[in-house]
Order: structure tokens, then sequence, then C-alpha cells
């Protein structure tokens, strides 16, 4: 007798062995403090000082973007552990697929399967989920906001709580990325087109005008390790071949080349729905807007959209011929999926072979050579990075922004007391200043590591007494007058 398992059993069953797949059976997930970007471990160190009540350095990183508020409920109960905050993200990454899976199965439910399936077995999924990268977040985003507009049009009250709560989502997906605002704009363009009533309408684009500038002003604008201008078919080409890991062998431009090709033959001949569908416009105003800024989180939406909406278009081309044979009816589908599918697992083994290799990115060598120097606890150790929070991770020490360049070589020693080392990236226009400050410390600032990627100087002159805010000094002052007295 056949058994039948509820779905949403079934659903659970393959999140456990996707995730005992992903960490367990393949090694493809990096459980060491490297490969994060910078937002990231900002994010992480934000919450975890939070939880643990550790005053620590990450005050002064900046504000934090909403991928804090998604970690929260990890951090809350296993604090500092890098393992379940990674498990957390992938569960993240599979909720994200599964709303575009729910989404796309009314249209066509064969393609919906094929597409979920390669989502999840994407290199671009797999080194998000090991970065902790907004790609993944921004789908669940999206999914979720699909979900929120759907019940607050189904049950239309008129500033109630489902209002504030579709703000709360567009401010997330904005917070993430630039690719962000396509759901603003598509929550923007779905009530110009299909209002409930003008009161509605025009509370809703009031409440969108009014939100988004506030989150941007509140974290001012993005995370600094988001890359403005950068080539989209490179990065296409990248998060196909290697998971846009950030080094090793360059990609092949003519990849990208392709992907992009199909990516616009998908937007021309589906747009009538994409325009029409609140999720589709969403997904490509994100990744028309998210141009401005072709990092992998914004190639994850690309891909997403090129997957989801290709498929469907292949399966319908692929029925219009006359032959009612399998191969006539799904051979062109067949092949497909077998090339893109074969292409995804070989990055994939790719990418473990690098983990198993413990090959780091060209910055993430450089931290590594920082975290040598502080690995004595006894010695005397404040740094100053470039990525603060990614050093502290790595490091397990104090780490400070980096400082200004000053006019006067004294005046910035002075403005360094208490750093015992500095690391940057040397080549950047906007640390020539900080370079030109080092270069005149004869004597005292000394090169440990100098690398393409950027350079570690210990200073060795310099006081080693501990940063002090100026509240711990005005009371210190006044417990040493009062011991005088």
């Amino acid at each position: 007798m056949r058994v039948a398992i509820p779905e949403k059993y079934l659903r659970l069953i393959i999140l456990a062995v996707w995730i005992a797949a992903l960490f367990w059976g393949f090694n493809l997930i990096n459980l060491t403090p490297y490969g994060l970007n910078e937002g990231a471990a900002k994010a992480l160190l934000f919450l975890w000082s939070i939880v643990d009540r550790i005053a620590n350095p990450v005050a002064t990183f900046g504000t934090p973007d909403m991928r804090a508020i998604l970690l929260l409920p990890v951090a809350i109960y296993w604090s500092g552990s890098m393992l379940a905050t990674k498990i957390f993200t992938a569960m993240l990454a599979f909720f994200g697929t599964m709303f575009l899976y729910y989404w796309a199965r009314r249209e066509n439910h064969e393609s919906a399967l094929m597409a979920t399936a390669l989502l999840l077995i994407c290199p671009l999924t797999i080194t998000q989920i090991s970065s902790i990268g907004t790609g993944p977040m921004l789908l669940l985003t999206f999914g979720i906001g699909l979900w929120v507009s759907n019940t607050y049009r189904a049950k239309p009250r008129p500033l109630g709580g489902w209002f504030f709560v579709q703000l709360l989502v567009v401010i997330t997906a904005v917070s993430l990325h630039p690719a962000g605002l396509g759901y603003a704009l598509a929550l923007a363009w779905l009530w110009i087109r299909d209002p409930l009533n003008k009161t509605q309408q025009r509370q809703i684009l009031v409440g969108l005008a009014i939100a988004i500038p506030l989150i941007l002003t509140f974290q001012n604008g993005w995370q600094k390790d988001i890359v403005w201008f950068s080539d989209p078919l490179a990065t296409l080409a990248n998060a196909i071949q290697n998971g846009a890991i950030g080094f090793g062998e360059p990609a092949s431009w003519l990849i990208g080349l392709v992907v992009a090709l199909l990516l616009v033959i998908v937007i021309i001949r589906d747009r009538a729905f994409l325009l029409n569908d609140l999720m589709g416009s969403a997904l490509l105003f994100a990744v028309l807007v998210g141009l401005v800024a072709a990092t992998p989180e914004w190639a994850m939406i690309a891909i997403a959209l090129l997957l989801f909406r290709g498929m469907a278009l292949l399966v319908t081309f692929n029925q219009s011929f006359s032959s009612n044979s399998l191969m006539g009816q799904r051979g062109i589908v067949i092949v497909v999926l077998f090339i893109v599918s074969t292409a995804f697992m070989l990055a994939d083994k790719q990418y473990r072979q690098i983990l198993k290799s413990e090959l780091l990115s060209p910055t993430d060598d450089i931290i590594h050579q920082l975290a040598v120097e502080a690995a004595d606890p006894d010695a005397p150790f404040q740094a100053a990075s470039q990525w603060p929070a990614r050093t502290m991770l790595a490091t397990r020490r104090d780490v400070f922004p980096l400082p200004y360049a000053r006019e006067d070589s004294a005046e910035f020693l002075s403005s360094i007391k208490g750093i015992t080392h500095l690391i940057f990236d040397h080549t950047l226009e906007e640390n020539l200043g900080l370079s030109k400050n080092i270069s005149e410390l004869s004597g005292i600032a000394e090169t440990l590591s100098l690398q393409e990627a950027g350079v570690v100087i210990r200073i060795k002159k310099a006081p080693i007494a501990p940063l002090e805010s100026p509240s711990h000094t005005t009371e210190s002052e006044a417990a040493t007058t009062k011991t005088e007295g």
C-alpha cells in the first residue's frame, strides 16, 4: 500500500537532507571565521556583543544592516557559534527558495520543481550561505513581502498592523542591498496599476516615500563592502562558474555573456507576466536597479529570475512541438536540465576542493597574517583595520576602524595612540594618505607583511595602553583628584 507523506513533513525532510549534505555529506560550507563579507561580520559581532553583554569596539564599526534582525533568533540561543549561524542562514535560503517555488507552481508545477532543485544546488547559493551573504535573504524578503501584500489586500484596513509589517519588509529589503529597492518599486507599481482605493494607495506610496530615505539615512546608505558599478557580465560568469568566491581562476566572459543574453530573452518574452505580478516585477526591478551594484547578491536574484521564469518558458516552448513522445515533449528541457545541473555540480566540487585545501582569498590571507600576530594572548594587541569586523572575528582581539590620514606625521602618531597594528589595502586611492603618514614614521612603523591585497604594519614605539572612552577618562581623573584630596 502506498503511503503519501504530507507536504509539510516532506518539506522538512528535504530541508534536513539538504543541510546535512551541505555541511557534512559534501563539506561545502566554510565554518572558519574567513570567507565572510564585512557586513555579515559586523552584524554577527553586533548581535553577539548585545546577547553576551560584552563591551567591545563593535560600536565604532557603524550601523549594521537588517541582516542583524534576520539573524537575531540564532544569536540569542547560539551566540558565538559559526556553525549554528550558517545552518540558520541555510534555512533562510531554503525558505526563500520555497517561496519562489510556491509562487512559480501556480503557472507551471513542473518547471517550478526543476528551478527549485537547480537553485538549491547552484554554486552561488552555497557560497552565499558560506559567506552569510544577503542574496538568499533578499529572496526571502521578496517571498515574505508577497505573502504580506496578499494578506493586507485580502483584509484591507487602513494603517492597520499589516500595513506596518509591509513597510518593515520594505525597509529590510532596501537595507540589505540596492537591489532591494526592486521590491519597493514593485509594491508601488502594484498599487499604481491596481489600487484597492485612493486612500490606501496614497498611504502606501507616502509610507514608501518616508520609510526608504529613513532607513538609508539611519544606516548611512549601504554597507561599504558593496562594489558599485562592477561589470555585470563578470559577476554572472563568476557566479555560474565558481560561485563568485572572489579568487581562483577568472571565469570566462563568454559564460557571463550567454547568461546575460538568456536573461534578456526571458525578460522580453515574459514581460507581460512579470509586470503584472508582484513577485515577478520585484525580481525584474531588482535586476534592473541592482545593475548599479552588480555584486554576487544581485547575481543570485538574476539567476533566480532566469531559472524560475526561463524554465517555465522552456517547458512551454518544448510542448509546442507536434511530437507526442517523451523526447518530443521534453527533450530540450531534459538536455538543458542535464547541462545546467552538471555545470553546477562541477562548480560545487571545485569549491569543495578549495575549502579542503584551506585556500583563502587575498583579503582573508592578509587578515590571517595579522591573526598569527594576535595568537599570543599575553602580547599587547590593538589593531586598526580596513575590515574591522572581519579582522576581529579572525583575531578575537580588539580591532578598530582605520584612522583618518593627517597632514602632520606627529599628529597622525598621536591619533593612533594605543594601536599596535594597522592593516589595510595600500593600493586603494582612499588609503594613499594613510600610506604616506606611515611612510613618514621611520623607525616606528614596521611592515610585517606586504601583499597585493594589503599590508600589515606594526607600530613598534606606540603606547600600548588601552584606548579609553571620554567617560572612562573623566571617571579616572575624578578618582585621582579625590584620592589626592
